[in-house]
């Protein structure tokens, strides 16, 4: 079922997060995380046809946002990274995934984040490269976290960011390049927000209509609730 689910989120970023939740207890799956499952399902059954809507605009210009959730996973304490990434108002990358290490403060959590589009914004700029198209730079990337920002834009190193420094080099080299400016939005724009964690009904729906996400019929049922996290 989560198999399907994974396939299924590559027209569907409203469920990345659940997708993602969900895959960490595929070895030993309870009761618990079944009705976790099935309710993600029944979420989606509610609008069938809902998917990605991409519009015939002539604009290639990126925009990103990065997001993240401190110590959001209750069993390893891990962080979750979220970003989104369109392309002249359409989406064309999204993830939602649990840090690797877990972040000893808020500001490195949403660091990593920001680590993590900023690589792919460095992949897509090659891409569009090859394919002879000009004129995308420089990317605007939005993260709510002034914290993150100063580190990036600052080139002093203090003792509390040290065990961050490859990350900060590697944010901060895109940034003199020229490929990323970076901006602050309120949390309450941050579409990445989406990818860390569940929301409530109000809240995801306004942020679904942010994504480029549509359906052919009137939304009949909120979103995602929340998870259950044990």
């Amino acid at each position: 079922m989560v198999g399907k689910l994974n396939y299924l989120s590559n027209t569907r970023p409203d469920i990345a997060f659940s997708v993602q939740y969900l895959s960490q207890f595929l070895q030993a799956p309870t009761q618990t995380h079944m009705k976790a499952a099935l309710h993600t399902l029944r979420y989606i059954k509610k609008d069938p046809s809902q998917g990605l809507f991409f519009n015939d605009k002539p604009d290639y210009h990126l925009q990103a946002y990065c997001d993240s959730d401190w110590a959001q996973c209750p069993c390893t304490r891990r962080s979750i990274s979220g970003f989104f990434i369109m392309l002249g108002g359409s989406p064309i990358s999204w993830k939602s995934k649990k840090q690797p290490t877990v972040a000893l403060s808020s500001a490195e959590a949403e660091y990593r984040s920001m680590r993590a589009v900023t690589t792919e914004l460095s992949w897509l700029t090659k891409l569009f490269s090859e394919l002879q198209v000009s004129s995308i730079l420089p990317i605007p990337l939005k993260s709510d976290s002034l914290a993150a920002i100063y580190i990036a834009k600052n080139s002093v190193f203090h003792e509390r960011t040290k065990h961050i420094e490859l990350d900060c080099h590697f944010v901060r080299e895109k940034l003199l390049e020229g490929l990323i400016p970076l901006a602050y939005t309120k949390t309450t724009k941050q579409v990445a927000n989406i990818f860390t964690k569940p929301l409530p009904n109000l809240q995801h729906q306004h942020l679904l209509s942010k994504l480029g996400v549509s359906s052919c019929h009137p939304p009949t049922w909120g979103g995602v609730l929340e998870l259950v996290k044990n």
